[in-house]
This record gives structure tokens, C-alpha cells and sequence, in this order.
């Protein structure tokens, strides 16, 4: 019965080191980004180049991102309806009013960094 028990914990283990975001995902898989771009001929060809290479263009809309990364894991919409942004796991993305992407926030742009202060 430990032998289990040891068993489900290893694959718990390893399973949780081969974990990647969406973002990590669609870098790695260029097969995949290939594939999208030429299934989606109705993008502009720039829009198409930018999914190729695993760029994030201002002027994308939400759907195309929703197609690309799937449901946001949280939503914000600011109080003047204005500016509404979509947090991924350890990314996100900026829209305007009309849901046109106006900014990319990557992984390094999350990573709170911390100021020292001198006492």
C-alpha cells in the first residue's frame, strides 16, 4: 500500500515540474502558432507573421487573444468602462473600450520588484 502512496507521489512530483503557462506554451509550440496562423486566413498577414513568430501586437482583439490563450483567469474593468484587462497566470493584457489590445504585460513585466529601503 505504500508503494502507492510513493507511486502518486512521484507523479504528482513530475507533473508539477513539467507545468508551463499559457504564455510559456505558446512560445515553446511553434508547430502550433504555424498552424493557427494558416488555418486563420481572415488575419491580416502582419497579425499572421506575429502569431508565427510568438509576438503580441497592439491593435489584436479579444477574441483573437481568447483564441490564442483561452479564458482569462481574472477579469478587471475600470469603473469608467475605459480599460479592462485580462490576468493569465503570471501575464496579461491591456484593452481599450472596443476590446483592441492596447498592452502586452509578459512575465517580467509581473515580477514585482521590491525596493530596498535604508533605515
Amino acid at each position: 500500500m505504500s508503494k502507492i502512496y510513493v507511486f502518486i507521489a512521484a507523479i504528482v512530483l513530475v507533473c508539477g515540474c513539467a507545468h508551463y503557462s499559457a504564455y510559456e506554451n505558446f512560445q515553446r509550440n511553434k508547430k502550433a502558432r504555424l498552424d493557427f496562423a494558416m488555418k486563420h486566413t481572415e488575419l491580416a498577414p502582419e497579425v499572421r507573421q506575429a502569431i508565427v513568430e510568438g509576438k503580441i501586437l497592439p491593435g489584436m482583439d479579444q477574441q483573437l487573444i481568447r483564441d490564442l490563450f483561452g479564458e482569462p483567469d481574472e477579469t478587471y474593468l475600470s469603473e469608467t468602462g475605459m480599460f479592462e484587462m485580462w490576468y493569465y497566470e503570471n501575464f496579461a493584457f491591456g484593452f481599450d473600450s472596443e476590446g483592441v489590445l492596447v498592452k502586452f504585460f509578459g512575465p517580467q513585466d509581473m515580477r514585482i520588484k521590491k525596493k530596498k529601503t535604508w533605515r
